[in-house]
């Protein structure tokens, strides 16, 4: 791994890293203010519970009539402001109700002095009228506190209050929306830091990708000025060559035939350094599948390819000659790759979402592990004869059209190379 890759792997891992850890915080920041509310609130619970029990004592002593349900309903109304939503007399010892007002949502737990139970924003507390020379006492009735004094030894009721501490909601609804803050603030973190990492890989791809395109561009000009100065004398040679012959007899004829075929494979070789560095506009057309396949496979032993079109467009808009060009060296690596006593080639044409795949598939050894990019480098070849640049002419020319060229070794055996082309080619 190179330096600058080595220090992108960490800029990218970092941020998520990072964005994480924020958000962790932010979390774990949350957690300790929930704590801190769950401590106020029981000191604020308690502190307002007294203060709420001792006023609603003093209005019952105020109560010049007996202590029915309205006269507790007219508490529980003056007590509205703060958060007071029931009260309750109940009978010390069978707990019946004696006289109530407002409504009771939490289950009717022990009814002890001092207990304190809290369900959501309602609160229940239980506590004793204090005795009082004037205090009226329950006697017989369901429905009425009456007499004078407190009639011994029928013991002072229970005093229940149930209410929803006003602080405590605000104090909730205060935490609520920090929550909300904090988990956005994560979620953006998060995003930040997933956003930095995608766009530090697409940099590096990039930088990656012009520094290839530098090294093909001078590669590209240095191979044509080759070419091109070969041609000529290449051209004149082989004349030559063929003349004689013509005109030799054996053995000289062999001797001059071998210069024809010597003669041949330079001007062969010429041409393919020429097609690797055609870099002109697209000549974009519409092409049947079917037609594609008969330019790949022209000079190509048909016996050798096995094509399925039946999953392929009806047609394709590529340029043609460059398009059976990357599709011809496919197919021609398949077949010298795959021994003569194997499966033909399988070439496969199918339509997918976004692109149109073509599908070339050999039954040879496979790709040498790791080598499943360096195989499309100019010049790097696994064949004792060859030049080396069969696959990159097919990935330049894919890339030209604005698609991929990929390979690997298939889970059953052999190479596996896969062409993607959009269903319209528009780049140049």
């Amino acid at each position: 791994m190179s330096e600058r890759r080595r220090w992108s792997w960490w800029v990218a891992r970092g941020a998520v890293a990072m964005a994480i850890l924020a958000a962790l915080s932010l979390a774990v920041t949350v957690g300790f203010a929930q704590h801190a509310l769950e401590t106020a609130a029981a000191v604020v619970i308690r502190g307002d519970g007294d203060t709420l029990i001792a006023d609603v004592v003093v209005d019952l002593w105020e109560v010049e009539s007996a202590l029915t349900s309205e006269a507790l309903a007219a508490v529980v109304a003056k007590h509205d402001a703060q958060g007071l939503r029931y009260v309750a007399l109940l009978d010390r010892q069978d707990h019946h109700a004696i006289a109530e007002a407002g409504t009771a949502t939490l289950a009717r737990p022990l009814y002890l002095p001092g207990e304190v139970v809290r369900q959501g924003r309602r609160v229940r507390l239980v506590a004793l009228i204090p005795p009082r020379s004037e205090t009226r006492a329950a006697v017989g009735s369901a429905s009425a506190l009456v007499g004078p004094t407190l009639l011994a030894p029928y013991p002072r009721p229970h005093l229940v209050v149930e209410f929803e501490p006003p602080l405590i909601e605000r104090l909730a609804a205060d935490l609520r929306g920090v929550s909300a803050v904090a988990a956005l603030a994560a979620l953006f973190l998060v995003a930040f830091g997933l956003a930095l990492a995608r766009t530090t890989a697409r940099l590096e791809a990039v930088q990656e990708q012009a520094e290839r395109e530098r090294s093909l561009v001078a590669l590209g000009r240095a191979s044509s000025v080759i070419a091109h100065e070969l041609r000529n004398p290449l051209a004149a040679l082989k004349g030559h060559a063929q003349l004689l012959v013509e005109d030799l007899a054996e053995p000289s004829r062999a001797r001059a035939a071998r210069v024809v075929q010597g003669a041949e494979r330079l001007e062969q070789l010429t041409n393919v350094l020429l097609d690797f560095v055609r870099d002109g506009p697209l000549d974009l057309t519409d092409i049947s599948p079917a037609e594609l396949l008969d330019r790949a496979l022209d000079g190509v032993p048909t016996d050798r390819v096995r094509v399925d079109l039946s999953g392929a467009p009806p047609g394709l808009h590529v340029d043609a000659d460059r398009a059976a060009l990357a599709l011809r060296n496919l197919i021609e690596n398949a077949v010298q790759a795959t021994p003569d006593t194997a499966r033909p080639v399988d070439v496969r044409i199918r339509a997918e979402t976004r692109e149109v795949v073509v599908e070339v598939r050999d039954h040879g050894a496979g790709l040498v592990p790791g080598s499943e990019t360096q195989i499309f480098e100019p010049f790097v070849t696994t064949k004792t004869r060859g030049t080396g640049l069969g696959l990159s002419i097919a990935r330049r020319i894919a890339e030209q059209h604005g698609g991929s060229l990929t390979g690997e070794t298939d889970s059953e055996g052999g190479a596996v190379f896969r062409l993607a082309l959009p269903p319209n080619s528009k780049l140049a």
